[in-house]
């Protein structure tokens, strides 16, 4: 890889967003954009925003059937486009060979899911597609197709991220899918905004596959923003000690072990009763510590076990891809929720989990003798999701950590100990 990709590290709410808008609508009509987002209703700030340039999304009246199809006609035709992560993250070979023949500039907003377990498969798959010869497994765990491409089986996923180069085996247990790391290299610029780059996973990849990069941040100066490179001082947390008040009570009694509110945790069936009391400590924080209504509320635990925590008031989600409006009127959010605003009206947090690498991609990462700060991640999770709230305008706001290890990685961040 040659391309220094810049990330633009800088806190939530310090303008990253604005000053890629700036960027944008001060470039060249020539220079060409492809601005990657979370969800679709960032996707319509851009096309609206953004207004010296033509900003197409993907559709399925675009292409031949499918939104990957229509990407790759956009990019064709040298469309300036904005998308989502899940889309972009369907890159195969023909999109990268069509981003040779281009100069695009890439704007990702906030990390993508670079790796990703492959879902479907069963326990013997693996011992089957090795000993049938349709596989080999390199030294460097890399999983090899050896079967004639065209061959259709049950096992097409398989091939098809094998033939691409992206696919790795883990302990020939499981096997992990690879955003291809090459894609990078193929634009002009690439510019990566979010916060707390050294503890997401998207940093130990590009590590992993020695994609280079450097740290700027954005100042603004005037109604303008600048990009400069990120400073060394450490930022001044002192107002945000302010804004942000933590729970300290009985009701953190439930979280004091360090795995506790972990998934596996959760997934513990001796753990039902525990469950339950933390489903009591939920309603009983909401409604009678803070005696907040639904619209002020906003909390978050590991999606497949929200239904065993939430409660009557407070137990309303929607979906991020299908809303209208500038207001979110969801209580529950997933907690790796970033890059929106919709949630800055909320006052009354709570965080009810404890973050910790799912166990196949920590292994895929030691096999390639990448170590990932697991402390760094889930702070960067907690960070970003509370940056949802009031607390980005300035505003102060209560927050439940039920979780001793998530509440002391806080606090230490607040009192730059981290």
């Amino acid at each position: 890889m040659s391309k220094i990709v810049k990330v633009i590290d800088s806190m939530m709410g310090t303008g990253k967003t604005s000053y890629a808008i700036q960027m944008m609508k001060e470039a060249d009509m020539n220079q060409k954009f492809i601005f990657v987002t979370p969800f679709l209703n960032e996707v319509q700030r851009i096309k609206q925003e953004v207004t010296n340039k033509d900003f197409k999304e993907p559709n399925v009246t675009h292409g031949s059937g499918t939104k990957l199809e229509s990407l790759k006609r956009l990019i064709a035709n040298g469309e300036d486009i904005a998308t989502t992560h899940s889309l972009f993250a369907m890159a195969d070979e023909e999109l990268i060979d069509l981003l040779r023949w281009e100069n695009y500039t890439l704007i990702v907003d906030e990390v993508m899911d670079v790796i990703s377990m492959l879902q479907g498969l069963r326990r013997d798959d693996i011992p089957v597609l090795l000993d049938s010869g349709l596989i080999k497994i390199s030294e460097e765990n890399q999983v090899i197709w050896q079967a004639d491409p065209t061959l259709d089986t049950k096992y097409n996923i398989v091939r098809d991220y094998a033939l691409a180069g992206n696919l790795y085996a883990v302990n020939n247990t499981a096997f992990v899918w690879n955003f291809p790391a090459k894609i990078f290299d193929l634009f002009e610029r690439v510019y990566i905004m979010t916060y707390m780059f050294d503890g997401q996973l998207q940093r130990y990849y590009y590590d992993l596959h020695n994609v280079k990069y450097d740290y700027f941040s954005v100042v603004r100066e005037g109604n303008r923003y600048q990009l400069q490179p990120k400073s060394e001082i450490i930022e001044d947390r002192s107002r945000l000690r302010e804004f942000i008040h933590i729970y300290e009570g009985k009701l953190n009694e439930i979280g004091e072990i360090k795995n506790s509110l972990s998934k596996s945790w959760f997934e513990n069936s001796h753990n039902c009763v525990k469950v339950k009391r933390l489903k009591d400590n939920l309603y009983n924080y909401f409604r009678n510590v803070q005696k907040a209504n639904a619209d002020r509320i906003l909390w978050t635990t590991f999606k497949d076990h929200s239904n065993k925590v939430k409660g009557k008031g407070f137990s309303k989600v929607e979906s991020e891809n299908k809303v209208s409006g500038d207001v979110g009127l969801a209580c529950f959010t997933s907690f790796n929720l970033r890059a929106t605003n919709r949630y800055r009206h909320k006052e009354v947090l709570a965080f009810c989990l404890n973050r910790f690498m799912n166990p196949i991609e920590e292994h895929f990462f030691l096999q390639q003798n990448v170590k990932v700060d697991e402390d760094l991640l889930a702070l960067s999770d907690l960070l970003q999701w509370i940056f949802r709230s009031a607390v980005r305008d300035g505003k102060p706001v209560h927050i439940y950590i039920p979780s001793r290890r998530m509440r002391d990685l806080l606090k230490k961040w607040l009192n730059n100990e981290l």
